[in-house]
């Protein structure tokens, strides 16, 4: 199996697991229905930036699919998932705690989000 099938495949049983039409992830992300089609063939291999648009959808953090796709090495996460998922938690909590503004508060978590999958 080439990467394109690879990631193709792992994308597909992801979206089909949650479930998901292609028509829907297509609405999440912004990614047309027929690019996504060809990806999950493995008729075409997605850029990182299509990686990223539908990483959220599909219930993945950004860098595992990068990851998965070969754009990053797996020593860019630095934290098990485990442990991201309690620090965002913890710290979801504190910004209900503290902000009021649910603008601020969704970009602080974007913010926040993005550090604990750079490392």
């Amino acid at each position: 199996m080439n990467n394109k099938e690879k990631i193709g495949k792992i994308i597909r049983e992801r979206r089909k697991s949650i479930p998901l039409t292609l028509n829907q992830l297509a609405d999440a992300s912004g990614v047309s229905t027929g690019h996504l089609a060809n990806i999950e063939l493995g008729h075409r291999f997605p850029s990182p930036r299509t990686l990223l648009k539908i990483a959220a959808p599909l219930g993945f953090y950004p860098n595992e699919l990068l990851i998965s796709a070969g754009y990053l090495s797996p020593e860019v996460s630095m934290l098990p998932r485990e442990q991201r998922d309690k620090l965002r938690a913890e710290l979801d909590t504190l910004l209900d705690r503290v902000i009021t503004d649910t603008n601020d508060s969704k970009r602080i978590k974007q913010i926040i989000d993005r550090l604990l999958m750079i490392g």
